[in-house]
């Protein structure tokens, strides 16, 4: 009788040791643990490129291992056929480094954001539109700071915590924010590209 293996491969994963195994690719579920326990500590391959390069292992080569170690063995993937291994040193920036390049890019997103608001409010006139408003309601144009642009000022700066779900370090709901969600797809992707690329033999990744 033949034990079952499901196996679940990632599209894409970050190592930062210098070789990559079995289990670091993908999870494996079968009701003879010995079977999972041997698998996962079996070595993929070793990185010699100091993290230059990309790889590819097809869930081909997860069969192979398969046959070669078991016998009887009915492997089933459930998950990506291929997955991207990306070989990333562990991050050792030094503290006052990474605050300054923190520090770095919120100034260029403040002035950045700030800027994009004032040409969008430049290009519709805002001003204008708060002076027929308020000759409308009042009779008499907007020649100051009124109730309007005081509420507006203050809707947008919400309507953006809102929007983006996040204020400071901490999330407003569980939600994944836009950027998050952006992200995801953007990765994804990628990787498709990058999967897809091989599959042309355009020499992005380096097949084990």
């Amino acid at each position: 009788m033949s034990d079952t293996l499901y196996v679940k491969m990632s599209q894409c994963v970050e190592i930062t040791n210098d070789y990559v195994t079995v289990g670091d690719v993908c999870q494996l579920e079968c009701k003879n643990k010995t079977i999972v326990n041997r698998l996962k500590p079996i070595k993929l391959l070793n990185d010699d490129s100091n993290g230059k390069k990309r790889y590819l292992v097809s869930i081909m080569k997860i069969y192979e291992i398969v046959d070669k170690e078991f016998q009887n063995v009915d492997v089933q993937s459930v998950g990506e056929t291929d997955c991207i291994i990306e070989f990333k040193k562990a991050n050792s920036d030094i503290k006052w480094l990474e605050i300054l390049k923190v520090t770095a890019i919120c100034i260029i997103l403040f002035f950045g954001a700030g800027f994009s608001i004032m040409s969008f409010n430049n290009d519709i006139s805002i001003g204008g539109m708060f002076e027929k408003v308020c000759k409308l309601l009042t009779g008499d144009k907007n020649t100051g700071k009124t109730v309007m642009e005081v509420g507006y000022s203050l809707g947008l700066g919400l309507g953006i915590l809102v929007f983006y779900n996040h204020f400071g370090p901490k999330k407003l709901s569980k939600d994944p924010t836009p950027i998050e969600v952006e992200m995801r797809k953007y990765e994804t992707e990628i990787n498709q590209a990058l999967i897809d690329g091989h599959n042309r033999q355009d020499g992005k990744l380096d097949v084990k």
